[in-house]
């Protein structure tokens, strides 16, 4: 307490000494060191709330001081002016009280008010009945609303209505006390768009226990929705690779039986027989069904890859016609073929395949008829030229275009074009593995595809293989007759009874002496009780029941190391050595093959210099 004139302390509490660490002496003895104490940011403020006490009849103001031990504290200072009985103000009065530890607790109030207010996720609170009290930066994010155009309204405006009867059982359990861990759901932003989200709801309990509220948090799980479509994706592709394999055994089996009949009634029939023309029909219709399963054996990647060096001319040249006959006589289609044109590697049926998949889907965005060009050429793309090709790195390419002139894609169908399944044609037009298939034959050569194209205007696929360097030959072409002949014995081991029947029948008609076993332990009986002359080579399917040929193949090279063997399978070779069928390097031929192919595999093993192999262990 001072007098009137601030001209002395009358009095002051022990609690002074307390707060201030500071003795009431020293204060009765120079009052005006009072001062000297406050905080320096703040002694102007208070300084000058003391002098104008007169006027505004006393003052309330918080501040910080500093104690002689250099600690910090806050204060509440409060003073009011004791008047006489005649209204003369005689004295001031103050009270100060230490509001340090309120202050900490409202600083770390602000803290937690911040974190909340800037949090990522999107935190609210609401009422027992679903109306919103507070609404955060990350809830304005993640729903598009603003504070104020939902604060006091029902949640349920971000709720779709498949989802509301969820909702309400949410809010009942937490009305009950419980709380309620977070779990996946959908929500509703402002643009209609739905959110994927996982919500978590606690009951907000005053001091007495009451539930008076509900807190509610927010989590975006959009990602984490996306990479498990990913895995699911990735699962049911590798279900499908599995699949693949075994229908392609099956299948493989019945088209080489297939092929190869159809092959000897061709060598065998005149060149002006009216069945010539059925049989050729056969025999391609079994060639597109070997490319089917190599599509599907592509897309599952189990394919067997052979990379040559090939010429995109030759190529395009040897498919003409085939590409002619599988478009329809309203479209045009022109072949442009670059001179001279550089060479590049890859596995020429999968090459095939891309061009004929790509002039399919052409023809089949022209249903009314159009212009398709095919164009190759050499392309070299520097840093200049990035622009204008779109993902492909610096460096000197073979080019292959296909410009339709038909519907053309939007956006959204340019962005999932290679997912595999996805597909704009028809349900029983179109199995969506077309393009993802293409992509991955590109890639595993080394190269690029792109994609060009605007609705009414047309479409552009371009696709560019790493050009190889001048000197490089493209591996001849084989051709399918004269079959090669010979006279040595032949052991033929098949347990599929027509594909054994009809290798048996095409060696013996190219002048071998063939025996035959359905699996390796009859296979192996023969060896033994062999006489006449010695068997010279061994064809063998690798899985069949009993004793399977890797098998019988060690047990034969315990009595004969020089005998050669070659194995045959409707799995491919990637397949049979990744499951530990074979060794890398043996002789292997994938079914379904021609019997041009057998008989010149025959052939090359026969005239090989004999190699004394060990069996592995």
């Amino acid at each position: 307490m001072k007098n009137a004139a601030d001209t002395a302390v009358l009095y002051v509490s022990p609690a002074y000494e307390t707060i201030w660490g500071r003795t009431r002496e020293g204060l009765y003895d120079q009052s005006h060191t009072f001062i000297d104490s406050v905080h320096p940011d703040d002694r102007a403020r208070v300084n000058e709330a003391m002098n104008a006490k007169h006027e505004n009849e006393g003052y309330e103001e918080e501040y910080r001081i500093i104690r002689p031990d250099g600690e910090t504290r806050w204060i509440f200072a409060r003073s009011y002016p004791v008047r006489d009985d005649g209204g003369v103000i005689r004295r001031y009065a103050g009270i100060a009280e230490d509001i340090t530890e309120r202050k900490r607790a409202e600083k770390e109030c602000s803290r937690l008010a911040a974190i909340i207010e800037f949090a990522d996720d999107a935190i609210m609170n609401i009422t027992l009945e679903g109306n919103i009290i507070t609404w955060n930066r990350g809830a304005e994010r993640k729903y598009g609303y603003s504070a104020e155009e939902v604060i006091g309204h029902s949640i349920i405006k971000l709720i779709p209505p498949e989802h509301r009867a969820e909702y309400r059982n949410t809010l009942a359990k937490v009305r009950k006390g419980e709380s309620v861990a977070s779990y996946p759901t959908v929500r509703q932003h402002k643009d209609g768009s739905i959110i994927n989200l996982s919500i978590a709801l606690s009951p907000i309990e005053a001091i007495d226990g009451e539930i008076v509220g509900i807190s509610k948090i927010s989590q975006d799980i959009s990602r984490v929705k996306t990479l498990e479509a990913q895995i699911i994706e990735a699962q049911k592709m590798d279900v499908i690779a599995q699949l693949t394999a075994g229908v392609t055994h099956d299948f493989n089996n019945i088209l080489s039986v297939v092929l190869g009949y159809s092959e000897m009634m061709i060598s065998d029939l005149a060149p002006d027989s009216h069945l010539l023309r059925s049989v050729e029909g056969i025999r391609h219709a079994a060639l597109r069904g070997g490319g089917l399963t190599r599509q599907l054996l592509v897309f599952s990647r189990k394919e067997a890859v052979l990379p040559v060096v090939l010429d995109l001319n030759e190529i395009t040249g040897n498919i003409e016609d085939m590409l002619r006959r599988l478009i329809d006589e309203n479209i045009e289609l022109t072949l442009t073929r670059g001179a001279r044109i550089g060479r590049f590697k890859a596995d020429q049926g999968h090459v095939e395949q891309v061009v004929l998949n790509l002039v399919i889907n052409a023809r089949d965005a022209m249903p009314e008829g159009g212009k398709i060009s095919v164009v190759t050429s050499d392309i070299s793309v520097s840093e200049n030229d990035t622009l204008r090709h779109p993902g492909v790195p610096v460096g000197h390419y073979v080019s292959l275009r296909i410009t339709d002139t038909g519907s053309g894609m939007t956006d959204e169908t340019k962005a999932r074009l290679f997912q595999p399944f996805f597909t704009t044609k028809p349900k029983d037009k179109g199995t969506g593995l077309g393009l993802t298939t293409c992509q991955m034959i590109v890639k595993q050569s080394g190269g690029y595809i792109a994609v060009s194209s605007e609705l009414e205007k047309g479409t552009t696929f371009e696709v560019y293989f790493p050009r190889l360097a001048e000197s490089a030959e493209t591996t001849p072409t084989l051709q399918p007759w004269p079959l090669s002949r010979g006279t040595e014995k032949i052991l033929v081991v098949e347990d599929d009874l027509a594909v054994r029947q009809l290798n048996c029948m095409v060696l013996k008609n190219q002048g071998y002496e063939v025996v035959s076993a359905t699996n390796g332990d009859e296979a192996l009986r023969i060896v033994l009780n062999d006489r006449g002359p010695k068997i010279s080579l061994v064809i063998s399917d690798v899985v069949m029941p009993g004793m399977g040929g890797q098998a019988m193949a060690k047990k034969l090279e315990e009595t004969n190391p020089f005998l050669k063997i070659l194995f045959t399978s409707g799995y491919t070779e990637d397949t049979i050595v990744s499951h530990g069928g074979l060794q890398q390097g043996v002789a292997f031929l994938s079914k379904p093959y021609t019997v041009a192919t057998l008989s010149r595999r025959v052939r090359e093993l026969l005239d090989e210099a004999p190699a004394c192999r060990m069996a592995s262990e």
